[in-house]
Order: structure tokens, then sequence, then C-alpha cells
């Protein structure tokens, strides 16, 4: 949460953090400032001590408005077309102009925190100008993996958004006709992924949510890739598997969530069936073993071994395989879709109260496809609490 940052910094042995970049694609920048802006702008915080923001002076009315930061200040509190026009080239004048900022307001001997995807050049030119700059991973990043009421909230909005899209969208499904070659038809139609795809934007648009990703919808025996996404042009068959994997973002609140589900219209096959039961059984098994303290490699042991026992391979011990489980179990989901804490055979580190996690067994087999079934998780204290409220069913 936001409130541990300033432990995160201690821990790591540095004074303060600085961040440039917009918030539109940077979800540091704006989980810090909850400020949306398609242009780069200055954070700067030291430790235990309240942060600053620097914004163009068109942005500076309404960053004062929207966001959560007290002090914004703009460019022009800091003479910004002077430091431009001094230099020899625009850019490299907004390079220098960061420099003086971050100097004025956190010091020249300060050790300060950059993240990762910080400006390179911007870093050559910080160290030019005497700033000692710290590039760090999992800084922000540590404080975003556990989530406040507020940010659950958001999830599990946009979470019943993709539950009511997906019902709806299996619904059309079962309501299909079965054609020749088993081929699946709506309103004298074939279905097929472009079909289907074109209904959950719609669908999740009119709710106020983005597939802003391109949403897996793979039918048959291409399911048995994992991250096969559908091309627009595959029709859906009958009596095949039918994996919807649906991850949109709330537009506003720009939280994601994130649910899969595996069906089949008409009759499933006896292996089909068997690869049904035994995620099922793992996904259960795997969310019996979440709680705080529990490590995630544990808990994707805990899904390898009902899915080594019921028969299937898996990558653990860095196997590799063809069938089987070839992914890991889970990741967080937050301002990111894919973000940390992960459940994998690497992950060392306990979960911890708060954080909002997937939990997604899956089978593959090239021969029938893929069976995967996906839950989002708050975990708590003694377990979870799940945020998916859909039942699963193999057969619609």
């Amino acid at each position: 949460m936001r409130g541990d940052l300033d432990s995160i910094l201690a821990e790591n042995d540095v004074e303060a953090l600085l961040l440039y970049s917009d918030s539109f694609r940077d979800a540091n920048m704006y989980y810090l400032t909850e400020f949306l802006a398609p242009d780069a702008f200055i954070f700067l915080k030291r430790t235990d001590e309240e942060p600053i923001m620097v914004v163009s002076q068109m942005e500076y009315p309404r960053a004062q408005k929207q966001s959560i930061i007290k002090d914004v200040r703009s460019y022009i509190d800091y003479n910004y077309l002077q430091a431009v026009k001094s230099a020899k080239e625009p850019q490299l004048g907004a390079m220098k102009f960061i420099a003086k900022v971050a100097e004025k307001e956190l010091g020249a001997e300060t050790k300060i925190c950059v993240p990762p995807n910080f400006p390179v050049i911007a870093a050559d030119v910080l160290r030019g100008e005497g700033l000692t700059i710290e590039p760090m991973f999992c800084v922000v990043e540590k404080a975003r993996e556990t989530k406040d009421i507020h940010e659950v909230k958001e999830i599990r909005a946009v979470q019943a958004v993709n539950q009511k899209v997906t019902t709806e969208a299996i619904e059309l499904i079962a309501n299909s006709d079965i054609g020749s070659n088993k081929t699946l038809h709506f309103k004298g139609e074939p279905l097929t992924v472009g079909r289907i795809k074109s209904f959950f934007g719609h669908k999740l648009l009119e709710n106020g949510c983005l597939p802003e990703e391109d949403i897996i919808v793979a039918c048959g025996t291409k399911s048995s890739d994992p991250h096969y996404s559908g091309e627009a042009e595959d029709k859906l068959k009958a009596d095949q598997p039918i994996i919807l994997d649906i991850y949109p973002r709330s537009i506003q609140k720009r939280y994601w969530t994130d649910m899969t589900r595996t069906v089949v219209k008409g009759k499933a096959s006896n292996k089909l069936k068997k690869m049904f039961d035994a995620v099922s059984e793992a996904k259960n098994v795997s969310l019996d073993a979440i709680q705080a303290g529990a490590l995630g490699s544990h808990i994707y042991d805990v899904c390898c071994d009902v899915l080594e026992k019921a028969g299937y391979e898996t990558t653990r011990n860095g196997k590799k395989v063809t069938r089987g489980m070839t992914h890991g179990l889970g990741h967080g989901v937050g301002l990111q879709i894919h973000e940390s804490p992960r459940m994998s055979e690497l992950s060392m580190s306990p979960l911890k109260e708060h954080n909002v996690v997937t939990v997604e067994p899956g089978v593959y087999d090239p021969d029938v496809g893929g069976v995967r079934l996906e839950d989002i998780i708050e975990v708590t204290k003694s377990g979870y609490r799940n945020l998916t409220r859909m039942e699963t069913q193999l057969e619609i």
C-alpha cells in the first residue's frame, strides 16, 4: 500500500524517490498520483516527507483538482523555459530541467531511487549534474502488491462486469445452432471468434470497461496453446473446448481483472471431461492452500501434485513438456494485468494479506485442446476472499 513506501525506501537504503513519466502508460506514476496525463511529468518524494508533483502549466489546474498529491507545482515555478532555452537542444534542456528540480527539492548528495523504466538519457544527465541516481526494481511495485479497501472495491467492480458479460457470451454460445461440420451458427451466420470478441468489446465498453489487450477466445485443438488468442475467422465448433480468458480494465479507475472459463457446446469427450475434473480439483486445492504467509512456490507445488497424480505432466523442476500444465499458477492483478506477486516454482516470497492474485491451473493436449479455469482472489490472514462469483460448467 502507499503507506508502505517510506519503509520500502528505507529497506533499500535510499533517501528519495524520483519518477519522470506519463501516467497513461506508467502504472507506478498513476498509483502514486491518481492523476491521468498523456505527457511526462515529475514526481519527487523524500523519505518520511510529503511528495511533490511538478506538471506543465497546461495540466496544473487539473492536477490541483484531481491528483491525490497535495503539493502540486507548475514547471513555471522552476523557470522551465529558461532551462530549455539555455541548452543546445530542447530535449537536453528538458532533462537538465529535471535535474534542476531534483537538486533543489531532494539535494545533490541525496541517494535518489528511480524505477527501471526511468529514461537512460535522463539518468545520464542527472548524474552529469552531480546527482546520485540508483535504479532499482520493485520499489513502487512492492507497495502496489497489497491493495487497500478502495483498490479491492474497484477490482471487484470490474470483475462484476466481467462476470456479467462472460455469462452473456456463454449464453450466446449455448443458444447457438449446430450446423454442418459441427460449426456453430447464430442467427443464420457462423459463430466465429471475431463475433464473440466483438460481443465482448461492445458489452464491456457499455459497462465502462475496455478489453485493452486482445482477449483469448480459442476453440478446439488450437486452445492447447495457452496464449493462442484466436483469429477472427476461426469458427467455433460443437463438442470442442472453448477457452474464454477475459481480462478487461476499468476505463475510469484503471484497474484490471482476469477470469477464465472453459466450456463445450454439446458433449465433451471423456478425455476432455477428465482434464476438466483435474483442473477443477487443482484450482480448489490450490485455493484451500492460500493464506497470508504461504509461499507462492508451495501453492504451485500443491497444484502440480494434484495434476501429476491425475496423470498430467507439469513443468515443475524444469521439465520440458508438450502435454499437461505448461505455465505458472497465478499472478498479481491491479493497475497492470500481470504484476507481483506470482505463484510459480520461482516464487519464494510469502503471500501477504490483501494481495490480489489469480489462481489459474490449466491442462493442455495438442490432440484434444486445453482446459483452464481462473478465479481472482484477495489473500486474507487465514485464507482468501474470492472476488469471482461465477460458477464453472463444462457442457452448456
